[in-house]
């Protein structure tokens, strides 16, 4: 009975460490940018969302719409949002927009992305984890939220 309860507990702790190191090795890594106002891709892990993919595509997200707001406008209640969802901008260059989201757990963080695309009146998004297979629809749900807001 020792030697089960020992290797739970074992078990235990090595998953509490694997994620410490991850959410540690997550802080030293960047958001991937953009390239020719094209956002980057979201890859083939289920930790991404993007309104940049194929529509087909299990990443694909809807991107926000600007309507008839200006450009002033939006990008302020974006950056109002984002504070919201206690997320911490990193770059404010109007197209582009990065923003970080730390887990309170593990201290994961996770990137949220977007460049306005005045021509189709729409803001392209990107958010993704930094690290791990999978996030449990975080991102994809975060940039939902971020959406109603933004329509308030």
């Amino acid at each position: 009975m020792k030697k089960i309860l020992y290797s739970v507990l074992g078990l235990v702790l090595f998953v509490v460490v694997a994620f410490a190191v991850l959410g540690v090795q997550s802080r030293d890594v960047s958001a991937p940018g953009m390239t020719d106002m094209q956002l980057a891709g979201c890859g083939e892990k289920p930790n991404c969302v993007t309104s940049m993919a194929d529509t087909e595509n299990a990443a694909y997200i809807l991107p926000f719409t600007v309507e008839s707001r200006s450009e002033d406008a939006i990008w302020s209640r974006l950056i109002e949002s984002i504070g919201a969802q206690d997320g911490v901008l990193n770059t404010n260059a109007p197209p582009y927009l990065a923003a970080t989201f730390t887990s309170k757990l593990f201290g994961f963080v996770d990137d949220f992305e977007c460049v306005i695309d005045q021509d189709l009146g729409v803001i392209h998004v990107r958010a993704g984890a930094r690290v791990g297979h999978s996030d449990f629809n975080v991102n994809r749900e975060r940039v939902e939220r971020i959406r109603e807001l933004l329509d308030q």
